[in-house]
């Protein structure tokens, strides 16, 4: 078993007491300590030294043994991490969270076109019936006030209000809503949105499997006008220049 080293220690220190009190007892005239004695003495400490010092190496070696396994146990984690890893879900999820967010863009955007349409009528028609700075809402006496500046809204007096709620709000409180206590996310992916369009390529190129599951199809391709390709080709998500048809 090997020698701890406190042990070690103790055991030299009182070696060296015990030589130190030879010597005082020298000095005091005390003729019963020999020669030998002392000479023992400080081989004694000497071997004591020898043993702190094989303590000491002892230590040394077990804490570096100790290091290299949990340095290795670490390595192995990290391999066996990379090699079991896969980014499915998260691409997945991904493209879950834009047919979402496009299926709440085309519901926005049917509600807003309904509303718009009627606002317009009913705006044109408070016109006709005499808007002054007077009198804006003449149209009250038919039961209704309408405007197409924003918000989009029109009012059935006495029934109630409809107005045309902003796509942009309502994917902001989605998104609030579903990182409500994640701050840091919430602030990340509003950076993201706000930021070049070079951001959507670097963080998808970040993520094995992404970039191409953003990739448009053909078809998508097509139905874009000239600004939302300009757009999707910053951000890395154009069609493979084979599958261009046009």
């Amino acid at each position: 078993m090997p020698l701890d080293l406190t042990t070690a220690r103790a055991e030299l220190d009182e070696a060296r007491a015990t030589l130190a009190t030879l010597q005082e007892q020298v000095r005091n005239g005390d003729e019963t300590v020999t020669v030998q004695q002392l000479a023992d003495q400080r081989e004694l400490i000497e071997y004591a030294a020898l043993r702190v010092t094989a303590a000491e190496r002892a230590e040394q070696q077990a804490a570096a043994d100790d290091l290299h396994a949990r340095a290795t146990a670490v390595g192995d984690s990290v391999r066996d991490l990379v090699s079991e890893d896969s980014t499915a879900p998260l691409v997945a999820a991904v493209q879950a969270v834009i047919t979402a967010v496009q299926d709440l863009a085309t519901a926005a955007d049917e509600r807003e076109t309904r509303i718009l349409k009627v606002a317009s009528a009913g705006e044109s028609m408070n016109a006709e019936l005499g808007w002054s700075p007077q009198n804006p809402w003449p149209s009250r006496r038919y039961g209704f006030l309408a405007q197409i500046t924003p918000p989009v809204n029109v009012v059935a007096v006495d029934v109630g209000r409809t107005v045309a709620t902003p796509l942009g709000e309502l994917l902001g409180t989605a998104v609030a809503s579903a990182l409500v206590g994640r701050s840091d996310a919430l602030n990340t992916a509003a950076q993201l949105m706000s930021a070049v369009p070079e951001a959507v390529a670097r963080v998808s190129a970040g993520v094995p499997g992404l970039a191409d599951a953003l990739r448009l199809t053909p078809e998508q391709w097509q139905a874009l006008d000239t600004r939302a390709r300009s757009q999707a080709t910053q951000q890395g998500r154009s069609p493979a220049p084979q599958e261009v048809t046009a």
